[in-house]
């Protein structure tokens, strides 16, 4: 957050209040209109302010080294959810830029703290790099996030020069060109998964992935515990 804003908490409404950018509430409320996390504005004292609720900020700055293990378990039950609010930022083009800062409400983390965004996604600014960033400084393994995407590029792109041969092999085995290759979907679970929709099924060392035209409707994912990457 810059320095330069004002912030106060109300106790009594267990609200935070933090002073009011536009450009910070509307990217919240792009952010969150899925979500369902209430953001508003409020006038205090002649100043707008951006209002939501009150709880534990999770990110590298307020959870101390020595302390982060203790969050493993409020994390992981969580990364489906904050990965679909990357993935959000993406297709919103909406670029973070800062290390994230997730709101623990009601057992879920929400990404809050955006006066640093902006608009502009690209390959050298993405997302997924500061959630990446963010799950390493938690001893979290993010590698298959990175797995996934490169998989969806291959099959979005098509090999390159720089593609490596088993790559090309792959993309020349289960490449369907009928479908356009929109979302990739993870699973730690390495068994053969069947859906009744077009997709490309890649089996992984990890795990497998899943692409997809469209997205898949939660419970078919639940099913197949799959995680929406992209």
């Amino acid at each position: 957050m810059k320095g330069n804003k004002k912030t106060f908490i109300d106790r009594t409404t267990k609200t935070f209040h933090k002073e009011y950018t536009q450009s910070e509430f509307t990217y919240l409320k792009m952010l969150h209109g899925s979500t369902n996390l209430p953001i508003n504005t409020v006038m205090y004292n002649d100043t707008y302010y951006i209002t939501m609720p009150y709880d534990h900020v999770i990110s590298i700055d307020t959870i101390p080294r020595s302390d982060r293990e203790h969050m493993h378990s409020i994390i992981s039950k969580n990364i489906p959810f904050m990965l679909e609010q990357i993935s959000t930022l993406q297709a919103l083009n909406i670029y973070y830029s800062d290390c994230l800062q997730w709101l623990y409400y009601r057992d879920k983390l929400y990404l809050i703290d955006m006066d640093t965004s902006y608009s502009g996604v690209d390959i050298h600014h993405s997302n997924y790099d500061l959630l990446n960033n963010f799950l390493a400084a938690f001893d979290f393994d993010s590698s298959f996030i990175s797995k996934s995407l490169s998989y969806l590029d291959l099959f979005q792109d098509g090999p390159s020069l720089f593609t490596r041969a088993n790559e090309t092999d792959l993309y020349n085995k289960l490449n369907d060109n009928t479908m356009t290759k929109n979302h990739v979907y993870y699973c730690k679970n390495p068994r053969h998964i069947q859906l009744n929709t077009k997709h490309i099924h890649v089996y992984g060392d990890s795990g497998n992935m899943v692409i997809t035209e469209t997205i898949l409707n939660p419970e078919i994912a639940r099913e197949w515990e799959l995680i929406r990457i992209a």
